[in-house]
C-alpha cells in the first residue's frame, strides 16, 4: 500500500458567480496537506456514520502439528467494529467588491492563501490528534548514533539512528513495514546535525539531503509545524510482508472540500466560504510508534 498523494475532492460551486475570483479560488485554496496523506480516503455516501470491521483475534501465524486421527483445529477470527462520524468545519473570508473591481490581486491572493493554510493546519492537526490518541507503540529517544569510526555518539534530545531502528523494529514485530516519520522542524534540525547523516564517504550521498527533507534509512521525513516539538511518530500506512489489505486508518469524507461565493449586498462585499465534513480514524495502532524525549526548542 502506498501513500495517498491526492488531497480532498474539489467542488467549486458558486465560484463562477465572479469569474475574476473563480480561478484564484481554485488555485489558492487547495491546502498543502502533510499528515492527512497517511490516511486512505473513504467517501461516506449514505448515512452519517462510517463503520469499519477490525480483526481482534490472535496474531499467531504458525499452524501446529495435528495428531493422527485428530480433528483439525478451527481458525476463528473474531471481529470488532469501529465507527466514525464526520464533523463539519469551515470558515469564510470577506473580500470587498472594490478589491475585486480594482483587481487588487495580491490582496485577494493573500486572503485566500491564509484561508487555505488555516484549513490545511486544521485538517492535519485533527489527523495528528487521532494518530497520537491511538498510537499502539512507543519509544523513548536516547539520541544514540553509530559514528563512522564505530564509536557511539550521543546527542541529548536528538533522534539518533538507534532510536529510528528501535521504532522500526517495534512496528516490524507486528509484520508492518514503516514508511514515514512525522517530525517538527526543531527535531528535523537535530536530525540533520548528526554527523552520520552527512558523511558522503560512508553513504555515498547524504542520508538527509540539503534543502528539502528526503529519506532517512528509506523512510520519508514529513516536516510539519502541526507536529509539536519533542515528539515524533514513525508510521506505517499499512504496508506488510504478506501484502494483505491492512490500512493504518481512513479519512472519512462526508462533504468534500467545498468553496462557495456569496454576495453580501449589505456589506458591498463577497464572502468566499471554504467548508468540509470529515473525520480521521485509526484502525490499527500497531502501525504507529510514538517517539518521545526529543528537544522542544
Amino acid at each position: 500500500m502506498s501513500f495517498n498523494e491526492s488531497a480532498l475532492t474539489w467542488v467549486d460551486s458558486g465560484a463562477i458567480a465572479y469569474p475574476q475570483l473563480s480561478k484564484r479560488i481554485i488555485d489558492l485554496t487547495m491546502p498543502a496537506l502533510v499528515v492527512k496523506h497517511l490516511f486512505q480516503d473513504f467517501p461516506l455516501i449514505q448515512g452519517r456514520t462510517a463503520t469499519f470491521v477490525k480483526q481482534s483475534g490472535s496474531r499467531a501465524a504458525a499452524i501446529n502439528e495435528t495428531a493422527e486421527g485428530a480433528a483439525y483445529p478451527m481458525d476463528f477470527t473474531p471481529y470488532t467494529y469501529i465507527t466514525s462520524t464526520p464533523y463539519k468545519k469551515g470558515m469564510r473570508e470577506r473580500i470587498t467588491r472594490e478589491n475585486i473591481e480594482d483587481q487588487y490581486i495580491p490582496v485577494i491572493e493573500n486572503q485566500l492563501r491564509r484561508l487555505a493554510q488555516r484549513m490545511a493546519f486544521t485538517i492535519d492537526s485533527d489527523c495528528l490528534t487521532i494518530i497520537s490518541t491511538y498510537a499502539g507503540l512507543s519509544q523513548s529517544a536516547e539520541g544514540k548514533t553509530l559514528g563512522a569510526t564505530g564509536t557511539e555518539i550521543t546527542i541529548s534530545g536528538g533522534l539518533g539512528s538507534k532510536d529510528i531502528l528501535a521504532a522500526e523494529a517495534k512496528i516490524k514485530a507486528y509484520n508492518f513495514v514503516p514508511d514515514g516519520i512525522i517530525m517538527n522542524p526543531v527535531n528535523v534540525r537535530d536530525l540533520k546535525y548528526l554527523p552520520t547523516f552527512s558523511l558522503n564517504s560512508q553513504y555515498g550521498e547524504p542520508v538527509v539531503q540539503n534543502g528539502s527533507i528526503g529519506k532517512v534509512y528509506g523512510y520519508d521525513i514529513y516536516e510539519s509545524n502541526v507536529q509539536s516539538a519533542g515528539t515524533a511518530y514513525m508510521v506505517s500506512t499499512g504496508k506488510n510482508y504478506s501484502n494483505s489489505y491492512a490500512p493504518m486508518g481512513y479519512f472519512v469524507i462526508k462533504r468534500p472540500l467545498t468553496t462557495d461565493v456569496e454576495l453580501k449586498k449589505e456589506f458591498d462585499a463577497v464572502d468566499v466560504i471554504l467548508n468540509t465534513r470529515y473525520s480521521p480514524v485509526v484502525l490499527n495502532g500497531f502501525t504507529i510508534c510514538k517517539i518521545t524525549g526529543l528537544n522542544t526548542s
